[in-house]
């Protein structure tokens, strides 16, 4: 009797949901989003890159004023590169063949260095002036000379580095060097200099990183950072607040989820990018990209168990530019297994020769689907209603821009009939798009397991929870053994083997940080033979056939 009373009751509460739930708009025609998430101005890269090895640098605060610089110069023509990894090099070998022209050395057959590239293009620093600031770890200092750099055009300058600017010619604008760094240091500097920045991004950068800060100079973005103390997490919600609904954030911070919580609450998202580098010259490197590898055409068998396994953490855009080890990784195995990769969408815009380079290196078994939650990191179910239905037209024109048919998304998992309902009514959002195929749900806080394989279709698409997550539960990769791993294994043996149900398929997540390559090439020798491994294009053609 109380069962079918509270049921009674929920069905009320969830038709008066559905009373005050907005409409949800057509989708946009694809002329109308083709060009619409492009957040960099474009720049015409310099005749000449000057490159820069990392190996040079003396210290942090060296590289970070190096940074400066580049972006500084890229304000006007990116003209220096920055290596520091073997995808660096990769990335000028295929801008060479895009016709740009690099220098390495001066013309005493000396490696350039910071000082000598200073020197070079001090006449491109604004009244040849620079900012003075000190090293502190929330970087207050460093941001707002970034900030006066994307201003101004002034140099940041540490004060431990302060003659080399004094002996480039370079004379003292402002110096913040003496300042007390404190959240109202940052908040007043933002209330001087609001109005002045563009409202295509913000940055939100740590001192001990190096990455976006050029990016940041050139287009002008705003840049600071924030711990979660309550004074400054008032200060971070003003600044969303104002650079307004669907503002990308580059750049990360220390608590992942209070930071994602707070950004999506307002209607901003989080591109994980804070190390990625020479994004101010890479962004401006325009070529064409290509398509991922064909499908394979699976002919169902009734006797097998499909299964798709989904590297997350892909919308991490720097763990993919600065190398993509476990993608690499995966491609050197001898025993090949199909494999999905959450991928940036903004990639494309950011990067678009990584996004080159990567969908040329994969095999026709590696699969690339848009990471979490599509145009960037946030939670549709805490999204403002009325900024989704922009976020899913540009995560449709992401998309599109990088051929990825399927979305991750991560968000709580339904406690109730009415939390279930809310979230299929923000997935209605995404599947307005004819692009955008259906989708991947990481549902917490049970590392993504929360909706053990329950799957939605939306308007015939399917959304679909992933049943298992090989994520350790230590949180550590040394904790992994060959017993945990036969233990998973031996859960998905037990999957049910029935092609003409839902029960037939499931998704998995494989986690960067605690399952390496090695690990899962170990998991998948101990499947079954009753186990197929697909893509999750494969597995997703399959359900919604069964679904039709």
């Amino acid at each position: 009797m109380f069962d079918s009373v509270v049921a009674f009751f929920m069905s009320i509460v969830i038709g008066l949901f559905g009373l005050v739930t907005p409409e949800i708009p057509e989708a946009r025609s694809f002329e109308e989003i083709s060009e619409l998430y492009d957040i960099c101005e474009e720049y015409t890269i310099a005749d000449t890159v000057y490159v820069l090895d990392a190996g040079t640098f003396s210290s942090r605060e060296e590289r970070h004023l190096a940074v400066s610089l580049q972006g500084i110069v890229a304000k006007t023509s990116p003209a220096i590169y920055i290596r520091s990894n073997e995808m660096d090099g990769r990335f000028i070998e295929e801008m060479k063949k895009g016709g740009i022209n690099f220098s390495y050395v001066d013309e005493k057959g000396e490696r350039w260095t910071t000082e000598k590239l200073l020197k070079k293009f001090s006449y491109l620093i604004t009244d040849k002036g620079y900012t003075l600031y000190r090293e502190s770890p929330k970087a207050e200092g460093l941001n707002m000379a970034t900030n006066l750099a994307a201003v101004n055009g002034w140099l940041p300058v540490p004060d431990t580095l302060e003659d080399m600017a004094i002996n480039a010619g370079l004379t003292k604008k402002k110096d913040l060097s003496d300042d007390v760094y404190t959240v109202l240091f940052q908040w007043h500097f933002f209330s001087l200099y609001k109005s002045k920045f563009s409202k295509d991004a913000t940055c939100h950068l740590q001192y001990e990183v190096s990455g976006v800060r050029d990016l940041a100079i050139q287009q002008g973005y705003f840049t600071f950072y924030i711990d979660e103390d309550v004074d400054g997490s008032l200060f971070r919600k003003r600044v969303m607040e104002y650079f307004g609904d669907n503002t990308p954030m580059l750049g990360w911070v220390k608590y992942e989820v209070k930071f994602v919580d707070q950004a999506s609450k307002v209607g901003n998202m989080i591109i994980p990018s804070d190390h990625a580098q020479n994004l101010s010259i890479l962004s401006a490197y325009k070529t064409e990209l290509p398509t991922q590898k064909a499908e394979r055409n699976v002919k169902v068998d009734s006797s097998k168990h499909y299964v798709a396994l989904v590297m997350s953490d892909g919308d991490n855009v720097q763990w993919i530019q600065n190398g993509y080890k476990e993608f690499y990784q995966k491609r050197a195995l001898k025993n090949d297994f199909p494999m999905t990769w959450s991928f940036p969408p903004l990639m494309a815009d950011l990067s678009p020769v990584t996004v080159k380079t990567v969908f040329n290196d994969a095999g026709e078994r590696d699969c690339f689907m848009a990471g979490v939650s599509g145009a960037g990191y946030m939670h549709p179910t805490q999204y403002p209603e009325d900024a989704l239905a922009e976020f899913t037209d540009l995560t449709a024109s992401a998309m599109a821009k990088s051929d990825l048919s399927y979305v991750q998304i991560l968000d709580s998992t339904p406690e109730n009939e009415l939390d279930e309902v809310k979230l299929v009514n923000r997935l209605k959002y995404y599947s307005r798009y004819e692009n955008i195929r259906g989708g991947v749900l990481s549902l917490d806080p049970t590392r993504y397991e929360g909706g053990k394989g329950k799957m939605w279709f939306v308007d015939g698409k399917p959304f679909v929870s992933y049943k298992l997550s090989l994520w350790h539960p230590s949180g550590d990769m040394a904790q992994v053994t060959h017993q945990w791993l036969e233990e998973q294994a031996q859960t998905v043996n037990a999957y049910p083997v029935d092609t003409n149900s839902t029960d037939g398929y499931s998704i998995i997540n494989v986690h960067p940080w605690t399952v390496s390559i090695e690990s899962l090439s170990y998991f998948v020798s101990q499947l079954d033979e009753h186990i197929e491994l697909v893509t999750v294009d494969e597995i997703m053609t399959m359900l919604t056939a069964l679904a039709e």
